[in-house]
C-alpha cells in the first residue's frame, strides 16, 4: 500500500464507505441536482451564481469517485483494490480515454477556456462545463457495479460491505430528490410554471 494508504481492516473498510465514499456520493448527486434545477429554471440574477458553484463541486466529488473505482491504490488515496483485491479496479472506458485528463485540467489548472473540448458522451458530444449529470450517473454505474462485486462474494463481510454501500445509495438518491423539492426550488419552479422532475432512481 501507500504511504498515507495503509491496508484497511475490516472496521476501516465500513467506516470509509459509511462516511468517506457516502459524503463524496451525498455531494455529487446533490450537486449534480442542483446544477440541473438551475439549467432549468435560467434564473440568471446577478449576484446568485449557484449553478457555478454546484457544477464546480459536482465535478470534484465525481473526480473523487472515478479515481477510487477506476486506479488502484496509490501513495495518496485509496482505490477500489482495497474491497475487491490486490489488482482489481473497475471499468470505465470513456472516463479513462476522454474525460479523465480534461476533468483533472478543469479542476486542478487555470487554463484557457475560452474554446472548451467536447467530450463524448452517448448520444453525442458536450462542453465539459455541461456534464455534471453525466459524470453522476456513470458514477452511479460504477457503485452498483461495486456492490453487485462485494454482495457476490463467498465472504460474509464482503457481502455486508455491499448491503451498507447499496443502503448508502439509497440514501444519497433520497437526498438528492429533496434538492427538487427545497422551499427555493419549488418557488422558483412554480413561478416559472416548471415541474421539476427526479433525476437519479435508486
Amino acid at each position: 500500500m501507500g504511504t498515507h494508504t495503509p491496508p484497511l481492516t475490516p472496521q476501516q473498510k465500513k467506516d470509509y464507505i459509511d462516511f468517506h465514499l457516502y459524503s463524496e456520493l451525498l455531494w455529487l448527486l446533490t450537486a449534480a441536482t442542483e446544477w440541473s434545477v438551475q439549467e432549468q429554471l435560467k434564473l440568471q440574477k446577478a449576484g446568485y451564481n449557484i449553478q457555478v458553484y454546484a457544477m464546480d463541486s459536482a465535478f470534484l466529488h465525481a473526480r473523487v469517485l472515478f479515481e477510487f473505482f477506476v486506479q488502484r491504490t496509490t501513495n495518496h488515496h485509496y482505490g477500489v483494490d482495497q474491497y475487491l483485491g490486490p489488482g482489481a479496479s473497475l471499468t470505465t472506458a470513456i472516463y479513462a480515454d476522454n474525460w479523465s485528463g480534461p476533468l483533472h485540467a478543469f479542476l486542478i489548472h487555470g487554463q484557457d477556456r475560452s474554446q472548451p473540448r467536447q467530450l463524448p458522451r452517448a448520444g453525442g458530444s458536450k462542453d465539459l462545463n455541461r456534464m455534471p449529470l453525466e459524470f453522476a450517473h456513470e458514477i452511479l454505474r460504477l457503485w452498483k457495479e461495486f456492490e453487485s462485486r462485494l454482495g457476490g462474494s463467498a465472504v460474509a463481510t464482503d457481502q455486508e460491505l455491499g448491503t451498507l454501500a447499496r443502503g448508502k445509495r439509497k440514501m444519497v438518491v433520497e437526498a438528492a430528490g429533496h434538492v427538487l423539492t427545497s422551499v427555493t426550488a419549488r418557488k422558483h419552479a412554480y413561478d416559472k410554471d416548471l415541474t421539476l422532475q427526479p433525476i437519479f432512481a435508486f
